[in-house]
């Protein structure tokens, strides 16, 4: 079924997002707007895909949000106690500290979320994929119904052995494959992993440069071909979609890349060096002997990236998800920050394999 959102509607919801300022809680036009139901909310997201929706500590409580795309929400602490979630689609969303006691995730896509002392108690689990959910291990699932077609952050099935040791109760089920969530909300998922980058947003570009860019981000989805070996140095690749790209080598100098999505890219001797990528999805990135020399990646999921003998002096991994990731022989100084938010030492380094270089 395909629905559709009038115009002077998208317009002045585009209007509402423009001048909004960035807050530590969730915004109440946001969420009165969320509340209209989820067929003009995923037309919203569509039109609007580069917006950051922030949703934390939100009241939604009873709320029905089946079939909604919530890719990349901000949940942080929002009590969502007993909200339906049916073949939603929450994939990378951030449910840290969020309290979905009694929601109902059947079928719902979770792949890649942050669940940090999620509250899950007694919620519907079965055949929600959990795949590269981060930090499940310490949300709390106790009571939570989960069957054979719940897959597990590490892309297994749930069993009984999982449920008795989580808390959980087991049921069995007739087994099936995964869907990915409602078809409309996986063809929005795509469209928010993919930003399209004028030309005109290139720090001064050279002519072949603006070619490859444009080339690059007129394709859906992206030709990965098209930006190896590409030089993007200084330019502005918010939110861009670089999801399983072929980048070896590639110039990104001083590139903006927050959000950005590197999710198992191919990295391997780029430079990265003083670029923004705040908050970007690097999960499972091949990032061998790059430089990220002086780089920005606060908040930045590392979850089982590749870097051995990277280049991270003076690099920024505050809040970074560092978890199963590779730093054999990656150098580091005593101007690297490490995700605690201090300076990286010695033995930091020597505990996570790395080097420790003085300047």
């Amino acid at each position: 079924m395909t629905h559709t959102c009038s115009i002077s509607h998208l317009f002045m919801f585009s209007v509402m997002l423009t001048l909004s300022q960035p807050a530590s809680a969730y915004d109440k036009q946001t969420l009165s707007f969320l509340k209209q139901g989820t067929a003009e909310w995923n037309a919203m997201r569509l039109a609007t895909p580069a917006y950051t929706v922030d949703l934390s500590n939100a009241p939604l409580e009873n709320a029905n949000l089946s079939g909604g795309c919530f890719v990349k929400v901000n949940f942080k602490g929002a009590f969502m106690k007993n909200a339906q979630f049916t073949s939603a689609n929450l994939e990378a969303a951030n449910l840290r500290w969020s309290t979905l006691q009694g929601a109902d995730l059947r079928n719902a896509n979770l792949q890649q979320a942050m669940l940090f002392e999620a509250n899950l108690e007694n919620a519907h689990l079965q055949g929600a994929n959990l795949k590269g959910a981060t930090l499940m291990e310490q949300a709390n699932v106790a009571g939570a119904i989960v069957s054979n077609n719940t897959i597990l952050p590490s892309g297994e099935r749930a069993s009984a052995g999982w449920s008795r040791l989580h808390h959980a109760i087991f049921v069995s089920e007739p087994e099936r494959e995964f869907n990915n969530a409602a078809l409309l909300c996986s063809e929005l998922s795509d469209a928010l992993y993919t930003s399209r980058v004028a030309a005109s947003n290139i720090a001064t570009p050279s002519k072949s440069t603006t070619a490859i860019v444009q080339k690059a981000f007129s394709d859906a989805p992206m030709n990965h071909e098209a930006l190896q070996h590409a030089v993007m140095e200084n330019a502005n690749l918010a939110y861009a979609n670089f999801r399983k790209a072929n980048l070896p080598a590639a110039k990104l100098h001083g590139a903006n890349l927050q959000s950005a999505n590197f999710d198992r890219a191919f990295l391997k001797g780029a430079d990265l060096s003083n670029a923004v990528l705040t908050n970007a999805m690097l999960y499972g990135a091949m990032l061998m002997e790059a430089n990220l020399r002086g780089a920005n990646l606060e908040g930045a999921s590392l979850f089982n990236a590749n870097l051995e003998e990277a280049q991270l002096e003076g690099a920024n991994l505050k809040n970074a998800n560092i978890m199963d990731a590779n730093f054999k022989n990656a150098t580091m100084s005593p101007q690297t920050i490490v995700p605690s938010g201090e300076y990286a030492t010695a033995n930091w380094a020597r505990m996570n394999q790395a080097r420790f270089v003085q300047p």
